[in-house]
């Protein structure tokens, strides 16, 4: 299927667009940042360009493929470089981007359909 499945759904599309620019672009963590992160998730090689990023992508990995790294020490981590709103928000972010990923492969999509 290569049209946009959320448009089969009436309001799905301006719900998606919604969450997009207010969690995925918008807020208060740098949108750079999450870009980076959800294009770890779709499995390309990101290096991180300092302590921040690295965190936040180990993390985005911890969610994704292992929670027991979520440990003490990643916690730690974020903390250094990320206020608690910021991490509710880095969260969602990456947890919304995982299944919104996982879901567009089911459909035999590319996992970064615009």
């Amino acid at each position: 299927m290569s049209e946009d499945p959320r448009r089969l759904v009436p309001g799905m599309a301006e719900t998606y667009a919604e969450t997009r620019a207010t969690v995925l672009e918008g807020g208060s963590v740098d949108r750079e940042l999450k870009e980076r992160c959800f294009r770890a998730l779709a499995g390309e090689d990101v290096e991180p360009a300092d302590e921040r990023e690295r965190a936040a992508l180990d993390w985005a990995d911890a969610v994704a493929w292992n929670s027991d790294l979520a440990d003490d020490a990643l916690w730690e981590r974020l903390h250094a470089h990320f206020s608690e709103p910021e991490l509710v928000e880095l969260g969602y972010a990456i947890a919304f981007e995982l299944g919104q990923q996982h879901w567009l492969r089911t459909r035999g999509l590319p996992p970064r359909q615009a």
